[in-house]
């Protein structure tokens, strides 16, 4: 007798095929369900670390407690009577923390004598210097102008001067004058010449200014053909490519000179103040600042230093930057301020660094 399959529970083709079917079904969808879940995934993952960032670490503030900015000394005749904000949004936050750089320290030099003369003897000075204060020498030539040169024996700083106000033959070449950007090549290729020229220097744009000699005062120029004398002012690049730097006399060079049309080389720099030193900038720590409007504070009880204010009913200020100070006296650190400009060429100038890591709290 033949065998039944009617009663057989194994599987056959039909249902075998059904089942290949779920699984090919629920697997593409299971597997587009996993890709477009990853996508989304990963967007809300950037979407929440751009609007929750992490925080950034504590600053650093490895130099332990700075010393305060010494500023030049001023009365209260030098400041404007009182001062007012003309700012369309008001003073905004710029940075809660900035970097202080630590200025290279000149050591104790042995040789220090014998450089001051290489130098002096290499800008035309050869006879013996006078010690006219501690470290500070002068030395003097009478070719071809009357000129002092003081150089200090432990940094290199120098002041050059000259009678060149006192001669008028010097005014009949005003259109010999070089072009501005080789004025400022040739005060480089001064101070290069001595070894003085840092890299961060060496690449700054510089700033010329016309001048004139009116009654035997200098007076601005408004064109290259009228003017007598440039003046050309270097400071260091700004610090990070962002925050520029101002000295004791604001966007006045802390390398300045005068330069004249009537000799060549080095002789035609007839004036000039090098009060640049060498910062280490890969030897910086962070601090924390102070806030714009407390700095704002300070400005307005009188407690900034300030130009360009000596007069002034009242000071007009009109935008607020993050720089650095670069003073013409020795100091430990490069530090930030913050700088309010105004009208008729106002600047008030605050320590940025905030008041707790500052070694004296004149300044708030």
């Amino acid at each position: 007798m033949p065998t039944s399959t009617t009663g057989s529970s194994g599987p056959n083709l039909t249902s075998a095929n059904y089942v290949g079917r779920l699984f090919v079904k629920y697997g593409l969808a299971f597997l587009v369900f996993l890709m477009v879940g990853r996508v989304l995934l990963n967007a809300f993952v950037t979407y929440w670390k751009a609007t929750h960032p992490a925080p950034p670490p504590p600053p650093t503030v490895g130099f332990g407690v700075l010393p305060n900015i010494k500023f030049p000394s001023q009365t209260e005749s030098d400041k404007p009577q009182s001062y007012s904000l003309e700012m369309a949004y008001g003073i905004k936050e710029i940075n809660d923390r900035a970097k202080v750089f630590l200025v290279t320290k000149s050591p104790a030099n042995l040789l220090a004598d014998e450089r001051i003369k290489e130098i002096a003897s290499i800008y035309g000075f050869i006879f013996t210097p006078e010690n006219i204060a501690d470290k500070t020498y002068r030395f003097t030539k009478n070719s071809p102008l009357d000129t002092s040169f003081e150089i200090n024996s432990v940094d290199f700083t120098f002041s050059l001067r000259s009678n060149f106000l006192s001669r008028p033959d010097l005014l009949t070449s005003g259109n010999l004058l070089p072009e501005e950007f080789e004025a400022v090549d040739t005060v480089k290729k001064f101070i290069a010449s001595a070894d003085l020229l840092g890299d961060d220097m060496a690449s700054a744009s510089g700033k010329v200014t016309f001048l004139k000699s009116i009654g035997g005062e200098l007076k601005t120029a408004f064109s290259l053909s009228e003017a007598d004398f440039l003046q050309i002012d270097i400071n260091r690049n700004p610090i990070d490519q962002l925050y520029k730097v101002y000295t004791n006399e604001g966007e006045k060079g802390i390398v300045s000179a005068k330069m004249t049309a009537a000799f060549s080389a080095n002789n035609s720099i007839v004036d000039m103040d090098c009060f640049y030193r060498r910062v280490d900038y890969l030897n910086f720590e962070t601090y924390p600042l102070r806030t714009a409007k407390s700095a704002w504070n300070l400005v307005q009880s009188g407690d900034a230093y300030v130009l360009n204010g000596k007069g002034l009913k009242e000071a007009v200020v009109r935008e607020v930057e993050l720089g650095y100070y670069d003073s013409y006296e020795e100091q430990k650190y490069l530090q930030p301020v913050y700088i309010f400009r105004g009208d008729k060429n106002f600047m008030a100038i605050v320590p940025a660094i905030n008041a707790n890591y500052l070694s004296r709290n004149a300044t708030k």
